[in-house]
């Protein structure tokens, strides 16, 4: 689970901030998806699908870590 917490110029209300946490939560779950089927796929096409679904994931989490530094809420870190 990721926790915030509010800077001191931060803009987000609780449920603002909860909403981040919640996004970075779904994706870091999705991205966990992802990286255990590299484990059941050999096929090159879907070795190839994952890396590019995993790479996107990573994108999307950075955008909202970038939305949440913006806002002044600091993001905890996670085992990635």
């Amino acid at each position: 689970m990721i926790f915030l917490s509010k800077s001191g110029k931060g803009l987000l209300d609780d449920s603002e901030r909860e909403d981040i946490a919640r996004r970075i939560n779904i994706l870091t779950e999705q991205l966990a998806d992802v990286r255990v089927n590299f484990g059941f796929v050999t096929d090159e096409r879907l070795i190839d699908a994952l890396i590019y679904e995993e790479n996107a994931l990573l994108c999307r989490i950075e955008s909202v870590h970038r939305e949440a530094r913006e806002q002044g809420v600091t993001i905890q870190p996670y085992e990635r």
